[in-house]
C-alpha cells in the first residue's frame, strides 16, 4: 500500500495523512503525471502498478445509478467560499441555461483525466447554452486555510477558463448540500447537469469521463469513460433542446 499523501486515492482520493504542506501540493496532469509523482517519491514500479489497477478497478465498479435519488430535485443553493474566472454566481443568475456543475481536486488523477472532457463540453455546448463550472474542492491539505493561490494554479494547469467556484469547506458547505446526504456516495467527483429551470436532470456519480484520445495512460481499463462521455453528451443535447 503506498502511503505518500501528495496525491494518493481510494475511491474518494482520499489522503492517509491529516493535512500536507500547501506548498508541496502541486496538480496532477494525467494518469503518466501521477505516475511519476509516485516514482519520485521513492514508491516501486510494482507498488505503482498495483496502487493504479486498484483504482482503475474502483472506476469499472462504480456505480453509475448512485445519484439517481437526486434527478428531479431543486438543485440548492451555492455555498462557495470564491471564484476565480468569473464574478460570483449564483443559481438565479443561470436560469434560462443549461448548467453542468463538476467538482474536482487536483491531486486527483481521475479528475485529471476528465479534465480535458470539461474544457471539450465548454468549448462544444457554450455557445447553445451551457455553462459549465468547476468546483474545486481540497483533499490534500483540506482542513488548511482557504488558499486561493492553490486552487489558481490548479486552473493554469488544467487550462480551464469557464467559471470556477471554490468548495473549500465542502464537508459542511455546497457538496454536502448536493451530494453527501442520503446513502453512501462513491466518490466527491460528482457531476450534476441541471435544466433551464435549476431541476437535476442527469448525474455522474464520479471519478472519471472522456473521450478516447488514445493517449489515457491505462487502456481498455477507461473504455467505460468513453461511454459515460457520450451519456453526458446525449444529456446536454436533450436539455439544451428543451
Amino acid at each position: 500500500m503506498i502511503r505518500r499523501t501528495l496525491v494518493l486515492f481510494a475511491l474518494v482520493c482520499a489522503t492517509t495523512a491529516a493535512a500536507v504542506a500547501a506548498a508541496d501540493i502541486q496538480p496532477v496532469n494525467s494518469w503518466a503525471h501521477y505516475r511519476d509523482v509516485l516514482k519520485l517519491q521513492g514508491n516501486s514500479d510494482a507498488e505503482i502498478d498495483a496502487e493504479i489497477a486498484t483504482g482503475l478497478a474502483n472506476l469499472q465498479a462504480l456505480d453509475r445509478s448512485a445519484g439517481n435519488d437526486r434527478i428531479g430535485v431543486a438543485a440548492p443553493s451555492f455555498q462557495f467560499d470564491a471564484w476565480l474566472n468569473s464574478e460570483p454566481l449564483s443559481l438565479q443568475d443561470l436560469r434560462g441555461s443549461v448548467v453542468l456543475v463538476r467538482w474536482w481536486t487536483d491531486t486527483c488523477p481521475f479528475c485529471a483525466s476528465s479534465a480535458p472532457a470539461l474544457r471539450k463540453l465548454h468549448e462544444q455546448y457554450s455557445a447553445g447554452g451551457l455553462k459549465v463550472i468547476g468546483v474545486f474542492h481540497p483533499k490534500a491539505g483540506r482542513d488548511d486555510p482557504l488558499d486561493v493561490a492553490r486552487v489558481q494554479r490548479a486552473v493554469e494547469s488544467r487550462q480551464f477558463v469557464f467559471p470556477i467556484a471554490i468548495d473549500w469547506d465542502w464537508r459542511n458547505k455546497t457538496l454536502k448540500d448536493w451530494w453527501l446526504t442520503g446513502p453512501k456516495r462513491p466518490a466527491t467527483s460528482v457531476t450534476f447537469l441541471l435544466d433551464k429551470t435549476g431541476i437535476i436532470r442527469f448525474v455522474h456519480p464520479g471519478m472519471e469521463y472522456h473521450d478516447d484520445d488514445g493517449d489515457i495512460d491505462g487502456g481498455d481499463g477507461h473504455k467505460i469513460c468513453v461511454n459515460d462521455m457520450a451519456r453526458i453528451r446525449a444529456a446536454i443535447e436533450e436539455l439544451i433542446a428543451e
